[in-house]
């Protein structure tokens, strides 16, 4: 489907003085006027995500009124164009929430309110257009959240009509349900009950169930385990969403509750799942958190009236702040305003934000998410050429040996490999676009690159 014609109001900015921020400039803001804002919380946009094909970058932004698609690939020279709209099967003023997640050249997209359906739609024709390939209220009406586990490809459904639902997407255009939990699993209900979003990587569930966190094995759909969960932690609110780190170590958690901390929580013991840090952006009493997302070691966080908040995962366990950019002009109260969602996967290393009120942000962190050509900063791996269409050579630090792995943009191990002598040869050309992160580690030594799979086209 082709973008319709619309007014659009797009700004290059070349400055952030007019916003408070600290290393993290803002290249691009997009919002439509046209577009009306809902009722209920006065938001004219919803989630945000991304999609890299062919060497171009694509910002993926929910509003009231459907889902907006905008090539931001010649971002720097202040180009910016929508390329794509896919109407809601429910639209206006009584829309709050949309959800959408990737899966290949396919996209997911929910709604939690009215008569709604599942959405997917094609992605593989972009720039020229997007496809609907999928359209119906069979499988779910309305959906609060969706998380795609790629490395199994199955949807997970949070909240709305279906409550927690997993779908197996084995024939990506055609969904199937796989597993009603509420529906199928006798003791979910009282064990778990309502999840409002979900994080999943290989089949292991990581809920949030409003008043607590529970973590459930779900790689047989047949056999749903309860691995651990937490119910009583410092600072507790509407447990809310969260993400867990690439090394499984690591768990940040937001609770949606005005003045409650993110929590970094220890979760290499399911059965003794604890916090370790309160943090936060400290800019209000009323301050809230909404997402957040690890990249390598970096949490990228949606902080509502804060907006973009980025902490970096120091060796110790401990958190730093990397930077912030204020995206929202809401004053704190007790509502639900400003910055919505963040992502931050696109190959260029550009953090894409949506605030509720101003729409689209295309942000870039100063140094935290740079590749460059071939470098070992502060005696990381020496990747080259970085970026790379595919083939690239690794050089280790010594001969000694250890073990190196592959991370994808959302923290899931591809390979590992056990490797010996000073130079390692590797392949991108089979994985998708995208920025990886490529791990050395043995016994007192752990060394990280970040290299950017980009087909050139």
């Amino acid at each position: 489907m082709r973008a319709a014609p619309s007014i659009l109001l797009a700004l290059a900015i070349q400055t952030s003085g007019a916003q408070d921020s600290l290393n993290v400039r803002a290249l691009f803001q997009w919002t439509d006027p046209s577009l009306p804002a809902s009722l209920a919380h006065d938001n004219t946009y919803n989630e945000v995500w991304g999609h890299a094909r062919n060497g171009r970058e694509y910002a993926i932004i929910g509003s009231t009124m459907g889902t907006h698609f905008l090539d931001i690939t010649d971002v720097d020279l202040g180009l910016v164009n929508e390329v794509g709209f896919v109407p809601g099967a429910f639209q206006g003023v009584a829309v709050v929430h949309r959800d959408m997640k990737t899966f290949g050249h396919h996209l997911y997209i929910v709604c939690d309110e009215g008569p709604s359906t599942l959405q997917v739609v094609d992605l593989q024709y972009l720039p020229d257009s997007v496809v609907v390939v999928y359209d119906s209220n069979d499988l779910l009406v309305r959906a609060h959240n969706i998380f795609i586990d790629t490395l199994q490809g199955r949807m997970y459904s949070c909240g709305g009509s279906s409550q927690f639902s997993v779908y197996d997407l084995q024939d990506p255009a055609q969904p199937s349900l796989l597993l009603d939990l509420e529906a199928d699993v006798p003791w979910w209900g009282q064990t778990v009950g309502y999840v409002h979003d979900a994080y999943v990587r290989e089949g292991i569930a990581h809920c949030h169930d409003e008043d607590g966190f529970s973590v459930v094995d779900l790689s047989d759909v047949n056999a749903p385990q309860l691995l651990g969960s937490l119910t009583m932690y410092p600072e507790p609110g509407y447990n809310h969403s969260g993400w867990l780190h690439e090394d499984g170590m690591y768990y940040a958690m937001c609770d949606e509750t005005h003045g409650s901390r993110m929590k970094l929580m220890d979760v290499s013991d399911l059965s003794d799942i604890q916090v370790d840090t309160l943090f936060g952006s400290g800019v209000d009493t009323l301050s809230i958190a909404h997402n957040a997302i690890w990249q390598a070691d970096l949490l990228h966080t949606s902080y509502y009236h804060d907006g973009y908040w980025v902490w970096r995962l120091l060796p110790d366990g401990s958190l730093m702040e990397a930077g912030h950019y204020d995206t929202s002009h809401e004053p704190h109260a007790e509502n639900y305003r400003g910055a919505w969602g963040v992502y931050p996967f696109l190959p260029s290393g550009r953090v894409l934000v949506s605030d509720m009120q101003t729409g689209l942000w295309v942000l870039e962190v100063d140094g935290s998410t740079a590749i460059a050509e071939t470098s070992r900063p502060n005696g990381d791996l020496l990747v080259g050429p970085n970026p790379t269409p595919g083939p690239f050579s690794v050089q280790l630090p010594d001969e000694q040996g250890g073990q190196l792995r592959l991370i994808d943009p959302v923290g899931r191990v591809i390979w590992t490999d056990h490797v010996m002598g000073s130079t390692y040869l590797a392949d991108l050309t089979a994985l998708a676009d995208g920025t990886y992160v490529l791990e050395f580690q043995r016994e007192g030594l752990r060394l990280t690159s970040l290299i950017m799979k980009t087909s050139g086209r």
